[in-house]
């Protein structure tokens, strides 16, 4: 057998590898492009025009892909390789035998390589955030490119072989996930109605469709719907009115940032005649919360056929089961209306209604909804006493009752006093709402004490105008002093007066009595720790029984000392 020369085995090796490459605007953007040596110098920088006659690696000689990235690999320094690398499909593997790094990282001065595209290879000149510069050679086409490929381009690079790199590679762009659309329609519908379409995009990934989807009768975009992340790739479209027939129905998703666009297969839906009577649905909107039981809630009524036609007709509204609104649906209404209801007994009160239908719409009955009216309540408190002593309970008699003057049978009654809650009954407890609530422990001052109904579910909390209680605290009053004084001299006695817990008091009266005589007054402002000197009038000679009053103040109570007896000389 014949034996093809170095020469024939390379042109055979090289001539199977090339193939025409993509040259569509879709495919990548032109920067420029050659034919002639003098194109390609203009075209090209690295020098390849004035070489691109010789073999370069024993690639074949002139336009050639192979030979163009040999070129540019032997002028960046890289050595000859010690094997053939053959046709452009085989580079990847023959330089991985080699030892180099191939990968899907682009870096500027890799060799870009595609084997299942096409078999190509060219040299990457720029790598750029989301595309890159590529140039090459063709031998098919006899032409020289430069030009700019995006990640998202069908013509992007499948790997990189790293022989000598002049940059950093970068992350390999994520793959668009391929997508898959089903559609559900209804077997058949009245020409007089909208069709109801589902349509359900999946991905081969996690990413999430987001775009537009599109539903088309035949190839006639009927409807458009924007999917986003939170439609989790579903959509529930409606369709206009077709006519009489079979009509076939598919979905079109337009493919996203991550996501590959698809289309479903065609549905058959089967468009009847109008029937002479249709389905209606019957709906009830009532206010959102709770409403004062002395209001009149308005409350909204719909009625929609089956097929769009106008319902006309009474519709008969209940509450909890009385008929209370006959309201009568015209064309005008387009079959809604709205119903002021009579005014809610307190509590949960159902209501419903019935269209009645008419000629061409058949009868329905709303679903039950439920209004929680809720009546205002009045709360009064009074003290029984204002003034109370310290260690002495204070008693608040309360009522509580609904402006129909019914007593709630549950919630709570409380006193607080500067927020803290002092005393609290169940609403249970009370005798017709009237109870007594006990306050105990009370320090002695001036209170403020607030009285408040704590409302159960259908009766709303009230607060009575707040009482002041007074608390008293005992005090002490002691005297001391000379035992004898002589005629005509003024004696002098220490007073000292002592509050709660034994802390002097420095405010109020003190009265010196002589028996039963007052002789003299003197206030505790400038009293130190409740202890002040007083110095008495003039007495006769004798036997005098001497004693201190503590007036009291309204927070502390009066009290006297002991008789001091106080002998004055003839």
């Amino acid at each position: 057998m014949r034996r093809l020369g170095l020469m024939g085995l390379l042109s055979f090796l090289v001539l199977a590898a090339l193939v025409p490459i993509s040259t569509s605007a879709s495919a990548f953007t032109l920067i420029c492009t050659a034919k002639t040596k003098t194109e390609v110098a203009a075209c090209d920088t690295s020098g390849y025009a004035k070489v691109m006659d010789n073999m370069h690696w024993r690639m074949y000689a002139g336009h050639n892909c192979t030979n163009y990235a040999a070129y540019r690999m032997k002028a960046a320094g890289v050595p000859e390789p010690k094997i053939l690398m053959g046709n452009a499909r085989d580079w990847a593997a023959n330089a991985t035998k080699l030892g180099y790094v191939v990968d899907q990282r682009p870096a500027k001065g890799s060799i870009a390589q595609w084997s299942k595209a096409a078999s190509h290879v060219a040299y990457v000149e720029e790598v750029g955030d989301g595309y890159m510069v590529l140039s090459e050679d063709s031998y098919t086409s006899k032409t020289y490119r430069r030009y700019k490929v995006l990640s998202t381009d069908k013509w992007y690079p499948e790997s990189f072989i790293h022989f000598k790199d002049l940059g950093e590679s970068v992350d390999p762009p994520t793959p668009l996930a391929q997508s898959a659309v089903s559609i559900g329609v209804p077997k058949s519908v009245s020409s007089a109605m909208n069709a109801t379409v589902t349509a359900k995009v999946t991905t081969t990934s996690a990413a999430i469709p987001v775009g537009t989807l599109r539903i088309r009768r035949g190839g006639v975009t009927v409807a458009r719907v924007a999917l986003t992340e939170a439609s989790n790739g579903s959509a529930t479209v409606s369709i206009p009115k077709m006519k009489r027939g079979t009509q076939w129905i598919s979905a079109v998703f337009d493919g996203g940032s991550a996501v590959l666009p698809a289309t479903s297969k065609s549905a058959k839906l089967k468009v009847t005649k109008p029937p002479k009577k249709v389905s209606s649905i019957t709906t009830i909107a009532v206010p959102s919360g709770d409403v004062d039981s002395e209001s009149r809630p308005r409350i909204s009524l719909s009625v929609a056929s089956q097929d769009g036609r106008v319902s006309t007709n009474a519709i008969s509204v209940y509450v909890n089961g009385k008929r209370v609104a006959a309201p009568v649906l015209k064309k005008a209404h387009r079959g809604k209306v709205t119903v002021v209801l009579p005014a809610l007994t307190p509590g949960a009160n159902r209501i419903s209604a019935t269209y009645w239908g008419s000629k061409s719409v058949k009868r329905s009955y709303a679903a039950v909804q439920t209004i929680a009216a809720v009546e205002p309540t009045l709360t009064t408190a009074s003290l029984v006493a204002p003034t109370v002593r310290a260690g002495q309970a204070a008693v608040v008699k309360v009522n509580v009752a609904t402006k129909r003057g019914v007593a709630p049978v549950a919630g709570e009654i409380k006193a607080t006093i500067n927020g803290v809650v002092v005393a609290s009954q169940p609403a249970a407890n009370a005798t017709n709402g009237t109870l007594a609530l006990n306050i105990a422990g009370i320090s002695p001052g001036s209170h403020q004490v607030s009285v408040s109904f704590v409302g159960a579910r259908y009766q709303l909390s009230s607060t009575a105008p707040s009482q002041k209680l007074v608390v008293t605290g005992a005090t002490t009053t002691a005297i001391a002093g000379a035992a004898t004084v002589a005629k005509g001299a003024k004696a002098s006695l220490t007073i000292q007066v002592l509050g709660p817990q034994g802390v002097g008091v420095a405010t109020g009266d003190v009265q010196i009595f002589d028996g039963a005589k007052p002789i003299t007054t003197v206030n505790l402002a400038k009293a130190v720790g409740g202890k002040i000197v007083v110095s008495l009038p003039v007495l006769a000679s004798g036997a005098h029984q001497l004693s201190a009053l503590f007036v009291g103040t309204e927070l502390l109570e009066p009290s006297t000392s002991k008789t001091h007896l106080l002998t004055v000389s003839k």
